[in-house]
């Protein structure tokens, strides 16, 4: 009794003056991203992870199906139930509605109904979703490598359904982004159509022959090709600069890790990884332990052409929920309004 007569309440302090809870969402264009994390406020980073989860949406394969250059009904329900049940995760973990924001990519710029369709997401769930540009997309991504990677003297590689970008710092100290409109599912249907094949009914180009992906490595590297490499990138390149790949379990770095068996991994690597994967079904490769094995070999075909294109040594491929992380901690998407 004497001991609790000494005893002096404490004031709890109001954690809510240094931590929030955000949820990030990242749109793209073959899957739907999102984590939902302690932010601290201070330090301006992710104090803690509390949900994480990625649901394949194939949004780039719906449009290029089509004949309208639009996202067909089937799509969009899919997609808006996916968020839907996403917010409803991001609440019970006590985020609030103000918090619950994000970017759509690629496809959304591209579908003349996908700003349309982020507008009703917003109606409809409460998250706000905002179509950004190539250079925001690709400073996002920088974000969430360099966090993963825990050093800024990187070049980040971000690669989805329908583009890639690739960033770093300039000279003057600037995030600069090197990209271009090539991701999984344009090269997919790339490699379909070169078989004379019609995408809306038949998705998946293998069994591929040498001849095969010798041709798409070819149209791939045409397509790079009008795409002039900047200065800062060629400094950075001949600098040696650590390149570091982000993404999920189905991006096109995971399955150069899978195909290669090493990370980092090379272009003679990767060439071999790819020579392995020829004459094969899409069974046979599931049986190998590819996920999204139509997908497979015109993936590790991307990045093995952006590689010798620029001259990239070697890659290191760093594990993330596509760019949440980068969308978390990013003060344009959170300093007002925003969508």
């Amino acid at each position: 009794w004497r001991a609790l007569r000494r005893f002096k309440a404490v004031a709890i302090p109001d954690l809510s003056a240094k931590f929030e809870v955000r949820a990030g969402f990242d749109v793209g264009s073959g899957a739907t991203k999102m984590q939902v994390a302690w932010y601290d406020k201070t330090m301006k980073s992710v104090h803690e992870v509390l949900y994480n989860q990625q649901i394949e949406a194939l949004y780039s394969h719906d449009l290029a199906s089509g004949a309208n250059g639009m996202l067909s009904p089937e799509m969009m329900s899919k997609g808006a139930k996916i968020l839907a049940d996403f917010a409803r995760i991001a609440r019970a973990h006590g985020c609030h509605d103000d918090k619950l924001r994000g970017v759509a990519t690629a496809v959304f710029r591209k579908a003349a109904n996908g700003r349309g369709f982020l507008t009703q997401i917003r109606t409809k769930t409460g998250i706000a979703l905002k179509c950004i540009e190539q250079d925001l997309e690709g400073e996002i991504g920088f974000r969430t490598g360099q966090s993963l990677a825990a050093t800024n003297d990187v070049l980040v590689w971000d690669s989805g359904g329908g583009s890639f970008q690739i960033s770093g710092y300039e000279a003057d100290g600037r995030v600069r982004m090197f990209g271009g409109a090539l991701g999984s599912s344009i090269v997919t249907e790339m490699a379909v159509r070169q078989q004379g094949l019609d995408f809306a009914k038949i998705q998946t180009p293998n069994p591929m022959t040498r001849a095969q992906a010798e041709m798409l490595r070819d149209a791939i590297t045409k397509r790079l090709e009008e795409i002039k490499m900047p200065k800062w990138l060629q400094e950075r390149v001949g600098k040696k600069t650590t390149v570091v790949s982000i993404g999920g379990d189905t991006c096109a770095f995971n399955m150069c890790k899978h195909g290669t068996g090493k990370n980092p991994f090379d272009v003679d690597d990767l060439w071999k990884a790819v020579e392995a994967c020829l004459d094969k079904t899409d069974k046979e490769l599931e049986e190998e332990g590819f996920s999204q094995p139509s997908m497979v070999v015109p993936k590790m075909v991307l990045v093995f052409s952006v590689m010798k294109l620029l001259g990239l040594s070697c890659v290191r491929y760093f594990h993330s929920n596509g760019s949440t992380r980068g969308v978390i901690v990013s003060k344009e998407i959170w300093d007002g309004p925003w969508g």
